[in-house]
């Protein structure tokens, strides 16, 4: 037997006889001074030691905590926690259990107990195929640490890397097995909202805003999981000024061709209805929510063709511009058309933008009113 004499502190050894099933374990007790025994016999034995240490008493976690100082004030702030999490790396990958940097092989754990008909007993690979193992282990952490680099190829939105205007796969059958693959999903904000509550504090949560169309006159918008489903048709019948809240909205019917100008977010919800020509003018709040509200209650309270044919007892018509002089019948009234004219002393009520009006009657500033020219 071999006695080693240790100091004040506890040591706990366990010794593992493999191979003649025999198991011993020696424990040392504080009992004065402290002595460790290890049996050892003249027999084909091998001896596997475990120490108990700091080390194996700390997780992994904990470990990699001390080790990047994610401790302290710094790490309640959030300070470099972006560098932090690309150091971090998880050493488990790739391991098995039985597998060692000796290259022993332990029959029934990493190699089968019986091959060839014979029963395996415990042997050790050479050193150059355990290297090999070992340089396979690492290149499986690179790689897997590559892989979560990747990112997944998506169309890009309005700017950037914004979530804005980015195209989203089409929504899910319906509950009677309704199918909307015709229709195009684009998001419109996704945004960080944060909230104080009494019990929880500073809550954040995610809000997205998300706008749905087909091309063809149906549309649809859907912010805080409360969808509002909206059926309008394609073309804007006549200049629409509408108010959300703070935000004001003023649009204008447009010949084919003129193009969609107007707000970003505008101009993507446009896409998605089937609109493309008009200008709109957003004043006051730039909101994205207040934004798509209203131009989706102006889109649905504006007068159809039919409607003003109705409440006039007119024909509506329409004048273009490859037709000539040659008007071309857009709505018919429901009833009797009346013979008497429009009245034309009659004002409409139709509130004037002070801008247009002073633009029209040439009371704007020139832009080349305070520069200086040079005397000829």
């Amino acid at each position: 037997a071999i006695i080693r004499g240790r100091g004040t502190s506890l040591h706990q050894i366990h010794t593992y006889m493999i191979g003649n099933h025999f198991l011993s374990k020696a424990v040392i007790l504080q009992f004065g001074v402290f002595f460790m025994f290890s049996f050892s016999f003249q027999c084909k034995l091998y001896l596997y030691v475990t120490y108990e240490s700091f080390f194996i008493s700390v997780t992994a976690d904990e470990l990699w905590k001390g080790a990047l100082a994610e401790t302290g004030v710094g790490v309640k702030k959030g300070r470099g926690k972006r560098r932090k999490k690309k150091l971090r790396k998880n050493l488990n990958r790739g391991q098995e259990i039985g597998e060692g940097r000796s290259g022993f092989l332990w029959p029934g754990l990493n190699a089968p107990v019986i091959q060839s008909g014979r029963v395996q007993t415990v042997a050790q690979r050479k050193k150059e195929e355990q290297e090999r193992i070992q340089s396979d282990i690492v290149q499986q952490r690179d790689t897997w640490e590559k892989k979560r680099k990747i990112k997944v190829k998506r169309e890009g939105g309005w700017s950037g890397k914004c979530w804005g205007g980015v195209i989203l796969d089409p929504p899910d059958p319906g509950p009677r097995g309704e199918t909307y693959e015709d229709f195009e999903t684009r998001v419109i904000e996704v945004k960080n909202v944060f909230c104080m509550k009494a019990k929880e504090g500073r809550k954040k949560s995610i809000r997205a805003l998300v706008a749905i169309g087909n091309g063809k006159g149906a549309a649809g918008m859907c912010v805080f999981c409360i969808c509002n489903a909206f059926l309008s048709s394609p073309p804007v019948y006549h200049d629409i000024t509408v108010k959300f809240k703070r935000t004001t909205i003023r649009m204008k019917k447009q010949n084919k061709g003129y193009g969609l100008r107007c707000h970003r977010a505008i101009i993507t919800i446009c896409k998605l209805i089937g609109i493309r020509d008009m200008y709109a003018k957003v004043s006051g709040s730039k909101n994205l929510i207040n934004i798509t509200r209203a131009l989706f209650k102006g889109l649905t309270q504006q007068e159809t063709h039919q409607q003003l044919a109705n409440q006039k007892s007119l024909y509506v018509v329409e004048f273009r511009e490859e037709q000539g002089p040659l008007p071309i019948v857009v709505a018919l009234p429901e009833g009797p058309v009346r013979e008497d004219p429009e009245p034309e002393d009659v004002v409409p009520d139709t509130k004037l933008e002070w801008s247009e009006v002073k633009e029209a009657q040439g009371m704007t500033k020139s832009p080349w009113i305070n520069v200086r020219r040079m005397a000829c």
